[in-house]
């Protein structure tokens, strides 16, 4: 999921099982049908005793057939019986994840606005997550996050602060339940380092997000995104569809992720895809306009290489061109708003991701 709200990149990609088998049990059915082939008719001859012989051998053929699917099919039971038997664990599934992301784009000019200048924005998080299954079907997924940006326009009028932190809290319910679909829904709430106790400083995000599937490789998209804190709030249709060809996949979902994804193998991916930055955040008090709140949001395009080990590792690194947006600063109460359009520049950046 790209960067929206103060929400970094999901490194578990939304609608993919977060489960997989990891023993095969073979059926008797397949025992039988595999692994006893039919024995060869014997050839007739016009003496009767090679009649009477070729009569004792088909007995002897079809007594040697059937205890040999006997003992297939006792085989077949006992080894289904040994992997019911065998006991999975709940941590050989790897449920507890940590990582990092980080983002660095390069110096962008600011226009349309009397100050001019030009602004540097960089990020980096660390995160830690629990799987944490109901059942085959149903998980939660709590997790915790810090984050630190760096905001930095170098003709600021209203603040002088370039570095801000700030914690997020975030509990994740995954289903796929219901029949042809699969359902995200996700809260999280963000609290500023430095002003923890402080509701003013504090952002409270949601998502919910559902994918049905309409034909074997063809899926929609449906849900909603909001945000309220701050001195502002505004929510989001969620719509789009995906494609799958082969090992491409083709995904637009406003406005949360576009790509153009292709799997070489069950390890390395690549893909195109739009990357969207948005970041909301408070000032401090003792600055030249005292607790300003200011809005940033660009988009970007990139090339994107992951490589996965399912459950165990995920890394990927990417690097494309940010084509700006809009930054504005606002007053303590969301009021006389600063506007500035916010040009291109390159971007980069990587992200760990390790199950335990």
């Amino acid at each position: 999921m790209s960067q929206l709200q103060n929400s970094p990149s999901q490194q578990n990609r939304p609608f993919e099982p977060f489960c997989r088998a990891t023993a095969e049990f073979h059926s008797p059915e397949y025992v039988l049908g595999g692994g006893v082939r039919s024995a060869l008719q014997p050839r007739q001859t016009d003496s009767k005793s090679s009649i009477f012989l070729g009569r004792g051998v088909l007995q002897l053929t079809r007594m040697i057939r059937k205890l040999l699917a006997s003992a297939a099919l006792l085989c077949a039971l006992t080894l289904s019986a040994e992997e019911q038997k065998r006991d999975y664990k709940y941590w050989d599934f790897h449920p507890l994840h940590a990582g990092a992301t980080s983002i660095f784009l390069g110096t962008a000019n600011l226009t349309e606005n009397h100050y001019k200048g030009n602004l540097v924005f960089n990020k980096v998080s660390s995160f830690v997550y629990l799987l944490t299954p109901i059942n085959e079907k149903n998980y939660f997924i709590p997790r915790v996050e810090y984050t630190t940006f760096k905001m930095d326009w170098n003709k600021n009028p209203k603040f002088n602060s370039t570095r801000f932190n700030y914690v997020q809290f975030a509990l994740t319910y995954y289903t796929n339940a219901l029949d042809k679909w699969r359902w995200i829904m996700r809260a999280d709430y963000n609290m500023d380092t430095k002003h923890f106790g402080n509701n003013r400083y504090n952002l409270f995000s949601a998502l919910l997000w559902g994918a049905y599937e309409i034909w074997k490789d063809w899926h929609y998209h449906v849900g909603a995104y909001g945000y309220t804190g701050m001195e502002g709030s505004q929510i989001y249709p969620v719509i789009g569809f995906d494609y799958t060809y082969d090992k491409w996949l083709f995904l637009i979902v406003f406005p949360l992720d576009y790509k153009v994804e292709y799997k070489l193998d069950k390890n390395w991916t690549f893909s195109l895809r739009a990357r969207p930055l948005k970041e909301r955040f408070r000032t401090g008090t003792h600055q030249p306009q005292p607790e300003s709140v200011f809005n940033y949001s660009t988009i970007g395009t990139e090339l994107n290489v992951r490589y996965e080990i399912f459950l165990r590792l995920e890394a990927e690194i990417y690097g494309g061109w940010n084509f700006g947006g809009n930054f504005y600063v606002k007053n303590r109460h969301g009021k006389n708003a600063l506007y500035t359009d916010v040009e291109s520049a390159p971007y980069g950046g990587a992200s760990l991701n390790i199950g335990f």
